[in-house]
């Protein structure tokens, strides 16, 4: 995030959190970002450092970036998936041999998926939202964004027959994770009528969730999901009335 953000971060100390913060902007219009990071993978240590990150700085909107696993055949790897609804996998009920999520889920936001859409079918920002790093292939492949739904769940998949029954479970399903849960229900939990707190999972597609599962993709998705983030920022930025509804919502929070 650091490295494609250009921007200087100053390190901040609150509670016992380390947190980055900087500041995007363009002309007199500004965003303060203030970036935080898990001390360990799953749902619960994510939905606690949000919480956290949400009590610290009243954010208008709280951000994940990183790596998913994809389901094969729908998505390849170095692809982009942004979240329209997130859902927990892991907890269920365990009946003959197998587990039946209770899928609890949390949905985006029908403005932020509007704006997403926008981005999504803007080839400007695919272009250079995907020409921005060399991924770890020779082969030359054409990447994508798509905004489906994310599973969500405490332990990692290394099991294409797992990933396929989840897919049976539920339509559009497009990739799993450790922390989308957690992020976004922190999110939902920490909203009052005046001081809504938007969520916003974007992650790129670094394995299968088979036993072929590998880390070469890692570094590529990690920066090219935090460089959408910065692109949505500068457009956001850009755009008058996307911009009033931010900064409206800034000052409710002061």
């Amino acid at each position: 995030m650091k490295k494609c953000f250009g921007v200087g971060f100053e390190a901040k100390l609150r509670d016992g959190i380390h947190y980055s913060v900087g500041v995007i902007g363009r002309g007199e219009r500004f965003l303060r970002i203030a970036a935080v990071k898990p001390a360990e993978m799953g749902p619960i240590p994510a939905a606690v450092i949000a919480t956290r990150a949400i009590r610290d700085w009243s954010p208008c909107a709280i951000i994940m970036t990183g790596i998913c696993a994809g389901m094969e055949g729908i998505v390849r790897l170095g692809d982009l998936v942004i979240a329209n609804q997130v859902f927990e996998h892991s907890a269920g009920t365990f009946r003959d041999g197998h587990l039946i999520p209770f899928q609890q889920s949390v949905s985006q936001e029908p403005w932020m998926l509007q704006f997403l859409g926008g981005l999504h079918e803007d080839p400007r920002v695919i272009n250079r939202l995907f020409a921005s790093h060399a991924g770890p292939s020779s082969v030359e492949v054409e990447h994508d964004v798509h905004i489906g739904s994310m599973a969500s769940g405490s332990f990692v998949v290394k099991d294409g027959s797992y990933m396929r029954s989840l897919l049976d479970k539920t339509s559009k399903l497009l990739a799993l994770d450790m922390e989308s849960y957690g992020v976004a229900s922190a999110a939902k939990m920490c909203s009052t009528m005046r001081r809504p707190v938007s969520w916003l999972v974007v992650k790129g597609v670094a394995d299968y969730g088979n036993s072929s599962k590998a880390d070469d993709w890692h570094d590529y998705c990690c920066f090219v999901s935090a460089r959408f983030a910065r692109l949505g920022l500068e457009i956001l930025l850009k755009r008058d009335k996307a911009y009033q509804f931010v900064v409206d919502r800034r000052d409710e929070s002061l």
